[in-house]
């Protein structure tokens, strides 16, 4: 499965014309994490999200695409699409090489996450690891972080 695969119109997450994407594989290695950070960053800038709201989305990304790189055989590629969704910016990863073993979120990260995200979601699916996260540019009216629904055919 493709990173274009990974479409939230299976999720009801966006509106049915489709933004455009941007499409972003990088070595699943930390050391090219500032890469899917800068990203997120830019493209948070351009849709006129906040400074706070643009450091809370890089740190999400980085501590999702960390958990599901976390393991994987050093030829292993991260793939990353990027799209404007509702007001916000949703983030999905794709990571092939875990085995297809459920990525593990630190105590500290999952706390850091329900905190930062505004919706999240980190499984396994087609023997792959995932994440999705969606980020507003002003905080949505509701009492809780709320995870994402995953995927139809995955694990959790």
């Amino acid at each position: 499965m493709s990173p274009s695969s990974l479409t939230a119109e299976s999720w009801d997450v966006m509106d049915s014309e489709q933004p455009p994407r941007v499409h972003l594989t990088i070595p699943a290695t930390a050391r090219y994490l500032r890469l899917a950070r800068l990203t997120a960053a830019g493209l948070a800038g351009d849709l006129g999200f906040p400074v706070d709201a643009i450091e809370d989305l890089r740190i999400a990304v980085d501590e999702l695409c960390a958990a599901v790189i976390d393991g994987v055989p050093a030829a292993a590629s991260l793939d990353l699409v990027y799209q404007e969704a509702d007001g916000g910016l949703l983030v999905e990863g794709r990571c092939q090489g875990g085995h297809g073993s459920s990525p593990e979120l630190h105590g500290v990260a999952r706390e850091l996450l329900d905190m930062l995200a505004d919706e999240y979601h980190l499984d396994v699916a087609d023997g792959a690891r995932t994440f999705r996260v969606l980020k507003f540019a002003a905080a949505p009216d509701r009492p809780a972080p709320e995870r994402l629904s995953p995927p139809p055919g995955a694990s959790g």
